[in-house]
């Protein structure tokens, strides 16, 4: 009969461990940095620069001049559980994904975010989010050992007067589970 109860609280001990170690989804980003604009040449009016998901540049309004004609590298994200997935929280509860521009980083701020081309996951409400200055929304669950693939576009808005050179500028990216 011992034989029989010790593996079985073996297991059970294992199973309250991984519970307890409360399994949560991370997120990567591909390149680790917001995609950089490249030299731009002061304009006297603020203007706006759209990044689409594929790459693309486009002025949107204002009259700097971007010197480069070249796409640049969107930010892909990745979300996933990782291994501590053995209490299935990552597995069945909703990822919220967070996204937010980081104010005070010089002439240029992130005055818009998009995402698109969703992978390996669904959106909870069943469609993308509209885009805007920040996005909140949840993913439904990953799965076990599953990941999430996305790539963000955004608008990029420098300030009037701003020295002709390369802006940095970034955005954060928070995951958490949700019921």
């Amino acid at each position: 009969m011992n034989r029989v109860l010790a593996p079985l609280f073996a297991i059970g001990a294992l199973l309250a461990a991984a519970q307890g170690a409360q399994a949560q989804a991370t997120v990567t980003r591909s390149p680790a940095t917001a995609p950089a604009l490249g030299t731009t040449i002061r304009g006297n009016a603020t203007t706006v620069f759209s990044i689409s998901a594929t790459g693309t540049v486009t002025r949107v309004s204002g009259n700097a001049i971007r010197l480069s004609s070249a796409s640049v590298t969107t930010p892909t994200l990745t979300i996933n559980c990782g291994l501590l997935n053995l209490s299935g929280l990552c597995a069945l509860r909703y990822v919220r994904v967070t996204i937010t521009p980081v104010a005070g980083s010089g002439p240029a701020t992130i005055s818009k975010l998009r995402v698109s081309s969703l992978s390996g996951a669904s959106y909870r409400s069943g469609s993308a989010p509209s885009e805007g200055a920040s996005l909140v929304f949840d993913l439904n669950p990953l799965g076990l050992l599953g990941s999430a693939t996305l790539r963000l576009g955004m608008d990029v808005t420098l300030a009037a007067n701003a020295a002709s050179g390369n802006h940095s500028y970034d955005y954060i990216v928070t995951v958490a589970l949700v019921q």
